[in-house]
């Protein structure tokens, strides 16, 4: 549903909803689906997401202090190219 460019944001508040988003990003971000022993790529496939971060975005202690149930959130984000 997102355009090129367009950018995806989740924020997730359990580490089951936050392993799910992980893996969707890697998925899409991955590209080629071929076997490991395959010498050379056949499917074609080109990546769909770019990562923007390397890993989850965590509060910080100034927005803990503020919203301390803020504590379990995970922001991931990433590029539609």
């Amino acid at each position: 549903m997102l355009r090129p460019g367009g950018r995806l944001a989740v924020i997730s508040f359990h580490s089951l909803e936050d392993r799910t988003v992980k893996r969707f990003i890697r998925d899409l971000a991955r590209g080629c689906v071929c076997p490991p022993d395959f010498p050379v790529c056949r499917c074609g496939q080109e990546p769909e997401l770019r990562p923007l971060t390397r890993r989850a975005v965590r509060p910080s202690a100034e927005e803990l202090g503020v919203n301390p149930r803020a504590g379990s959130a995970r922001l991931r984000a990433a590029l539609k190219t």
